[in-house]
């Protein structure tokens, strides 16, 4: 069952229009939000933002608005929704495997088809960091989208985490020897998450680096994730962007991936002075989104972003054929 309601935002939007739709996953309830476009004209395609880690709220918590005002004015629709356990959406995030989440997304894109009536090709998934485990399962010829944005993807969840690991520790003065034991820790950590200990074992395992227990388990139930497979299947225009100083993500050995790999479908690019959610590095150069970063991005407002990021979005996708 779907149920709309009208409601008057003022995000930064030219023009003050929003639905929130709250649509049905499996035994949950998901709260989301849908903007027109706002050039005064019927939308070319609809832009479905799926979130990376955390507890993400539908705008992730002002980020997107500066992503999607552009977007509107270009006649672009936007919808995005609350994760499970965010405001007004039930459920738990941190119960859900890489696989829920793909079906969630292909909840919400029911709902947007059959609700304003877009076809998959003017469909389209524009995904953050963890969405990287999400979205290129749902990129193959059978999509039910017409094309793909992926920034900060990583494909391999170990790697990965041992990339952001070792980035940190070089961040914080660690030696190599030091930075060698830490690695090896990390090994034996994933070693034994292979043996899924319950969450007591892991604790005495773990000691004070312990992480609480429904990130445990979100872990365990994730932590083999792979992208390769759903990469080789890929065959809608795709555009896949890293920033240049990222701190999270092996942007550079991404790349390099795609040009030893290439798919004639997916399009690369690494957006210059760009940290890990395409904000200029030089202004935001931590590993972390505090309170003092979401601060300075409110005031920088898309002053934020690394130069060379939306002009490469907008202008990918004004190539589209919608």
């Amino acid at each position: 069952m779907i149920f709309v309601f009208l409601s008057c935002v003022l995000l930064f939007l030219p023009v003050c229009y929003a639905q929130e739709m709250i649509f049905d996953h499996g035994k949950h309830r998901l709260s989301g939000h849908y903007f027109e476009a706002s050039n005064g004209e019927p939308a070319k395609a609809v832009l479905l933002f799926v979130h990376g880690d955390g507890a993400m709220s539908y705008d992730a918590e002002g980020y997107y608005d500066l992503i999607w005002e552009p977007l509107r004015e270009k006649g672009y629709a936007i919808f995005s929704w609350n994760k499970p356990n965010v405001d007004d959406s039930s459920g738990n995030w941190l119960e859900q495997t890489m696989g829920d989440r793909q079906s969630e997304v292909l909840a919400a894109i029911n709902l947007v088809q059959e609700k304003y009536k877009f076809t998959p090709n003017n469909t389209g998934l524009i995904g953050f960091s963890q969405a990287g485990w999400v979205l290129p399962a749902l990129s193959n010829k059978m999509s039910k989208v017409g094309f793909v944005v992926g920034i900060g993807f990583a494909t391999n969840w170990i790697e990965q985490g041992r990339y952001l690991t070792k980035t940190r520790l070089q961040r914080a003065g660690k030696n190599n020897h030091q930075i060698t034991s830490e690695l090896d820790a990390y090994t034996n950590e994933i070693n034994f998450f292979h043996e899924r200990p319950s969450y007591i074992d892991y604790v005495k395992f773990a000691g004070e680096e312990a992480m609480e227990k429904g990130r445990y388990q979100f872990v365990l139930n994730n932590f083999k994730s792979d992208a390769n497979h759903d990469y080789s299947k890929i065959s809608v225009p795709s555009l896949f962007l890293w920033g240049e100083e990222d701190l999270n993500v092996d942007a550079k050995e991404e790349f390099k991936r795609w040009q030893s790999q290439p798919n004639e479908f997916v399009t690369t690019k690494i957006i210059t002075n760009a940290n890990h959610a395409m904000l200029n590095a030089a202004s935001f150069s931590e590993q972390t989104f505090g309170l003092k970063q979401w601060l300075k991005l409110m005031w920088l407002e898309q002053g934020a972003f690394a130069p060379d990021f939306l002009p490469t979005l907008i202008q990918w996708l004004e190539k589209r054929p919608l």
